[in-house]
């Protein structure tokens, strides 16, 4: 049996123009199905009101000259303007390194110069943007980020982004109050988590 007779049908019995526009058919309302569906998943919440979103930076290994000068109420800078981004809470600790001991042993260990500094900055925005910007730059958790203000420059990354609507009264609270909550730090930055630093590690010999 054919699969194609004289008269354009398939196995004598479909007209293959007849299938060719079904199937076209199929495809258009396809495509109107999911231009619909990606059209209510994107203006889902639209009307919503901007609010404060809270981004927590990251910036290892600074100079003290460097982290002294990050002052809460400052704003940030982008494209040689200010923003509407603010720095709301700001702390310093000794910065965590890798050293090692007389052994060769890595250690964890504080830096005697240089500072971990983790910032807050909030700045309202929309909560249903498809992709949050605070200081004119995207935040996303692990994303780098470059931390500039009038004075300070330096590399970050976000490690929080969250909405004020999110977040407690008390946590809110001390935001407010220049307080980074502590569990927003880092363990290794944690006042009494870091070891001794590396160059005064030393292990006790076990006497035989």
């Amino acid at each position: 049996m054919k699969i194609l007779d004289r008269k354009g049908r398939l196995f004598g019995k479909i007209n293959i123009v007849d299938l060719f526009v079904v199937f076209v058919a199929i495809l258009l309302i396809g495509a109107v199905i999911y231009k619909k569906t990606s059209k209510a998943v994107n203006t889902e919440g639209a009307g919503q009101a901007d609010e404060y979103c809270y981004v927590t930076l990251y910036c290892n290994q600074m100079v003290p000259e460097v982290s002294k000068t990050i002052s809460i109420g400052d704003h940030l800078v982008a494209n040689g303007k200010y923003t509407n981004a603010e720095i709301v809470a700001v702390n310093e600790e000794p910065a965590a390194y890798v050293g090692y001991d007389s052994t060769g042993k890595a250690v964890l260990s504080q830096h005697p110069l240089w500072k971990d500094v983790t910032v807050v900055v909030r700045e309202k925005i929309s909560p249903n943007s498809v992709i949050l910007k605070v200081g004119e730059q995207e935040v996303r958790v692990g994303y780098q980020f470059i931390f500039k203000t009038q004075r300070v420059e330096s590399g970050a990354k976000v490690r929080r982004v969250e909405f004020e609507s999110e977040l407690s009264a008390d946590t809110v609270n001390k935001l407010k109050n220049g307080k980074v909550p502590e569990d927003y730090l880092l363990p290794s930055s944690t006042p009494g988590k870091a070891e001794q630093p590396a160059e005064q590690v030393t292990e006790t010999p076990v006497e035989q």
